[in-house]
């Protein structure tokens, strides 16, 4: 941390509230004290702290709270004092104990600040990231949320743990991914039907609605200014629940399998392990990011595959807020479940991102990818995404858009005789109710839709789901 001589005091950040608390405080300093005494000591404390004297502030704030233990002014005099003594760990604990008697919202702002920088300046990141949410309840300008994030952020970067959770629910019409179709049909060499076959309940679309749930821990293991190596582990949920029409058209389906079926049957779930490392030496075009993962996915309970990736990404930054971030990966994935079967996944992808003067971000993405399986599961895949987030909150409410069209091409299937092509589109909108926060946290809305379009009939599926969840404001 900043040595003592290139401290700035914290009194300077809070000096305005100190002076402005010395008679309005004394009201709330209890009646053990003679109210002209109390006001006395407390006009003494504050003199001593603004004349450099923060070991005086000390005795006479503790004068006072041995007659009144939950005096507001006190608590607030004492961690400002134990903050310029470089006493950070008593600062921050004197700071939460002001911060509950504090009076108002704009008190509580000072001292939920007063409680994060103390444990910044402690080296205990992750309670001042806490503080600075806790801080974000009762932010009333533009400028302490600016300065809150600031803090926030600082906190982060300095932090070698860091985490991120994520949940949503959504209404949905296919939670299953399910086609469009009903029948399956092996066609001729002419594209018309030798066989026709009636898909099962399962395999259509149904309605219902879906939840998941993510959570990520990364540690720094190490950093220097060429070299930052990461460690982390991600594990991601999902569920489904069965809309009273899919009950009722599972339930009468002529398979007792598919009778049978319960929502955790669709259930997901994945765990994975990363290492990764961003090196500047390697490229003089800027950051080089080298990734390992190994992964488990199961479906319905089962385990149906593992997998390792190796990944290689190149950023090369331009002036104006302009980057060009490039990225290559290899997946082996290995079945674990009899029916599927062994692959390996090539990726490639190119984004370019513009920061706009308003704020705004527009990002490019084209992605090519090449599954190498068995002859009926090999495809080639390419796509093309926009991203768009607007800077600048309309409504008191933060938007961001996607679109997404790519074709995905097989040379052989299982139901053709000349291969199958696929073309697909996703786009989506997500809102976040930014003038709703809790701990720094607001409610997001997601509307989503999907749709693949197959020269195989019975691929044809389509999907619409609005979601909602939690967002994180820094």
């Amino acid at each position: 941390m900043a040595t003592q001589k290139g401290k700035i005091s914290v009194l300077k950040k809070f000096c305005p509230w100190v002076i402005g608390f010395a008679v309005v405080m004394a009201l709330s300093s209890g009646q053990a004290l003679a109210q002209t005494t109390a006001a006395e000591i407390q006009a003494d404390a504050e003199a001593a702290l603004v004349s450099g004297d923060p070991a005086q502030t000390v005795i006479l704030a503790n004068q006072l709270l041995e007659d009144n233990p939950d005096s507001f002014a006190a608590l607030f005099l004492l961690a400002l004092a134990q903050s310029d003594l470089d006493l950070p760990r008593e600062a921050a604990a004197s700071a939460s104990r002001a911060y509950r008697a504090a009076p108002s919202e704009e008190t509580r702002l000072q001292t939920a600040r007063l409680a994060a920088t103390a444990h910044f300046r402690a080296e205990q990141f992750a309670r001042a990231e806490f503080w600075f949410r806790r801080a974000a309840n009762h932010i009333a300008t533009e400028e302490d949320a600016e300065a809150i994030v600031r803090g926030f952020q600082r906190a982060r970067e300095a932090n070698p743990i860091t985490t991120q959770y994520t949940a949503s629910i959504a209404p949905s019409d296919n939670i299953n991914d399910g086609s469009d179709a009903s029948r399956l049909c092996f066609e001729n060499l002419d594209g018309t039907c030798f066989i026709e076959l009636d898909l099962r309940e399962d395999q259509l679309a149904l309605s219902g609605l879906e939840y998941n749930g993510s959570a990520s821990i990364r540690y720094r293991l190490s950093q220097t200014p060429r070299q930052t190596t990461t460690i982390g582990g991600l594990v991601f949920g999902q569920g489904v629940v069965f809309s009273d029409e899919t009950e009722t058209l599972l339930s009468e389906s002529e398979s007792e399998i598919v009778r049978d079926l319960e929502p955790s049957d669709f259930s997901a779930f994945l765990a994975q392990f990363s290492l990764e490392q961003q090196q500047t030496m390697f490229s003089p075009l800027g950051p080089t990011r080298i990734a390992y993962n190994y992964g488990r996915y199961w479906r319905g309970g089962d385990l149906l595959v593992d997998y390792h990736d190796l990944i290689l990404g190149q950023i090369v930054p331009f002036e104006g807020g302009r980057s060009l971030a490039l990225e290559s990966s290899v997946r082996q994935q290995r079945a674990q479940a009899p029916g599927l079967i062994d692959s390996t996944i090539y990726d490639l992808s190119g984004s370019y991102q513009w920061r706009f003067d308003n704020r705004d971000v527009t990002t490019l993405t084209l992605a090519g990818k090449y599954n190498d399986a068995s002859e009926e599961s090999t495809f080639v895949e390419y796509r093309l995404r926009s991203d768009y987030a607007i800077g600048r909150q309309i409504f008191e409410t933060s938007w961001s858009t996607f679109a997404e069209i790519g074709y995905r091409s097989f040379d052989e299937f299982s139901s053709t005789l000349d291969g199958r092509r696929d073309r697909f589109a996703r786009a989506g909108v997500t809102a976040v109710f930014e003038e709703i926060s809790y701990f720094g946290f607001s409610p997001s809305m997601t509307l989503f839709a999907s749709r693949t379009d197959s020269d195989v009939s019975f691929i044809d599926s389509s999907k619409v789901s609005l979601s909602f969840g939690i967002a994180s404001n820094f």
